[in-house]
């Protein structure tokens, strides 16, 4: 591994969380990275456009990851399909959802809420701790126990054991987070992420058939068939 190009990766990802810009010597002490070290990454990054630095010295994302970004999601075949299954699909009241995790969180890719425009579903990009999540908890079935700790750490992998084992069991998964939050997930072939239904109402809907979409709709995202699983 090119631990350079390792690091630099890490500062983007730091700056990318932050709620801030960020200063040399406070990435250095969140990185545990030298700060000679993170003053050559952030001129190089600043070169490519990667970063900005305003008046203070301090970092934040640059127009060039705004570039690539949108390049990025424009020649995505997994961000077109996306896009093709919420025109179809149109406002509901259920939230679909795609995440992928981050450490102990899911980053959400994709979210809908009832009502809202497909634009504002792209790119949302919150985080939530992996147990409140049933994506979290069905990627992290798709992963060895071994892994599974190193991912979460072996208190939380505790805490969920139960859960996982459950998702281990079904190619789509479901919880119950409390009245009128029925939630479903399924692993997406081929990708590091899941997609999720919510806000569902499990006396009121069909779940079989919204079992049944969920699983195709996540063949279509990834272009790939799915093992039958009971």
């Amino acid at each position: 591994m090119n631990s350079t190009v390792y690091d630099a990766f890490r500062c983007l990802n730091l700056l990318a969380t932050a709620n801030r810009p960020k200063g040399i010597r406070e990435m250095g002490r969140e990185l545990e990275l030298d700060s000679a070290k993170v003053t050559r990454l952030m001129q190089t990054l600043l070169a490519l456009d990667m970063v900005q630095r305003d008046a203070r010295r301090k970092y934040s994302l640059g127009i060039g990851i705004h570039r690539l970004s949108a390049q990025a999601i424009h020649n995505s075949a997994f961000y077109n399909a996306v896009m093709d299954l919420l025109e179809e699909s149109g406002n509901h009241a259920i939230s679909i959802v795609i995440g992928a995790l981050s450490g102990k969180n899911v980053v959400y890719l994709i979210h809908t809420r009832g009502g809202e425009s497909i634009a504002r579903a792209i790119g949302n990009y919150q985080s939530f701790p992996v147990h409140d999540s049933v994506i979290g908890i069905k990627l992290l079935s798709a992963m060895s126990d071994e892994e599974i700790i190193a991912q979460i750490g072996i208190n939380d992998y505790q805490l969920l054991r139960q859960d996982i084992d459950e998702a281990r069991r079904h190619q789509v998964f479901a919880k119950d987070f409390g009245p009128g939050d029925y939630r479903l997930a399924c692993n997406i072939p081929g990708m590091q992420a899941a997609i999720a239904l919510s806000n569902i109402n499990s006396e009121r809907m069909d779940t079989a058939s919204l079992r049944l979409y969920l699983t195709a709709a996540a063949r279509k995202i990834s272009g790939e068939s799915l093992p039958v699983l009971s």
